[in-house]
């Protein structure tokens, strides 16, 4: 850049507010990222607690086949 450039970005106070505009664009920057994995960890978590809803309810399903199974040989041996 030439001298006479130079001087003027520096004489307005380009020069820090270029400086504050790439540590802002590196906030958000940094921002997005922790966002980002905030939803990822998120995701997860609601991943794993639908699972555990999911194994849950096969269980409930399995033991009440097997009370229907048990009621049902009760009531044939009559």
């Amino acid at each position: 850049m030439s001298e006479k450039k130079s001087d003027a970005i520096e004489s307005l106070g380009l020069d820090e507010a270029l400086a504050d505009l790439k540590f802002l664009a590196q906030k958000v920057s940094d921002m997005s990222k922790d966002l980002a994995k905030k939803a990822v960890d998120n995701a997860e978590g609601v991943t794993d607690k639908v699972g555990d809803i999911v194994d849950s309810t096969g269980d409930a399903l399995i033991m009440a086949g097997e009370t229907i199974k048990q009621t049902k040989k009760m009531f044939d041996k009559d």
